[in-house]
C-alpha cells in the first residue's frame, strides 16, 4: 500500500509498504517541498500511481513495480493553474483507439478541465497489454443478495472497441439529468 504525506519539513513524499511485513516501508520517495496535500490515484491495469497536488497544478506519475527500486518516475504534467480537486474517470471512459489510459477531471477555481493521459504506440491495433477488461459500471449483485451473504465478482467489459457494447458498458443505468432538464 502507498500512503502519501509530509514530515515536519513539508517535504511531500510517499512510501511503499509490504502489507505482509509492516514493520518498515520498502521504499520512501520524496517529491518536493510544498504545503499542499497530495491526492493519490492508482491505475492497477498499468501499475501507475498518479499524485496530484492540491493547490498546485502538477501531477506526477510513477510506475510501481514488484522489486527494487519499487517505483520509477514516468513524467510530470505541469500547469500554472492551481488544482482545487481531482477525480479519475472510470476506465470505460477512455478512448482506446488513441491509447488513452486514464482521464482525470481537474477542478480549478472557475472550471473543470479534462486531462487525458496516453501511452504512445505506433500501431493502430487494439493494445491488449494496456487495456485488460475493465469494470463495466453494471452491478454484479443486488443489495439484498449482498446483505444475504452472496459475494460476486465485479462485472467486467472488454475495452476492445470491436467488442464493446454500444452503450459503453453502462447498460440500462440512467444518466444524470440536471433539474429542469429533459
Amino acid at each position: 500500500f502507498v500512503p502519501v504525506g509530509f514530515p515536519r519539513q513539508s517535504k511531500r513524499q510517499f512510501k511503499i509498504w509490504d502489507s505482509k511485513k509492516t514493520d518498515k516501508e520498502v521504499c520512501m520517495q520524496e517529491i518536493d517541498q510544498a504545503a499542499g496535500v497530495l491526492m493519490p490515484f492508482y491505475d492497477p491495469d498499468i501499475h501507475v500511481l498518479f499524485l496530484a497536488g492540491k493547490g498546485d497544478g502538477n501531477i506526477r506519475y510513477y510506475e510501481i513495480v514488484d522489486d527494487e527500486p519499487w517505483q520509477f518516475l514516468i513524467e510530470s504534467y505541469k500547469s500554472t493553474t492551481p488544482c482545487r480537486g481531482m477525480a479519475m474517470l472510470p476506465k470505460r471512459a477512455c478512448d482506446t483507439t488513441k491509447c488513452e489510459v486514464d482521464i482525470f477531471m481537474k477542478l480549478e477555481s472557475n472550471a473543470v478541465v479534462p486531462l487525458s493521459f496516453t501511452i504512445p504506440r505506433k500501431s493502430d491495433l487494439f493494445q491488449e497489454d494496456i487495456f485488460p477488461d475493465a469494470l463495466s459500471g453494471k452491478p454484479s449483485n443486488t443489495a439484498d443478495a449482498w446483505f444475504g451473504g452472496k459475494d460476486s465478482k465485479p462485472a467486467l467489459m472488454s475495452m476492445d472497441p470491436e467488442k464493446r457494447p454500444s452503450d459503453g458498458g453502462a447498460g440500462s443505468q440512467k444518466g444524470f439529468v440536471a433539474p429542469g432538464g429533459q
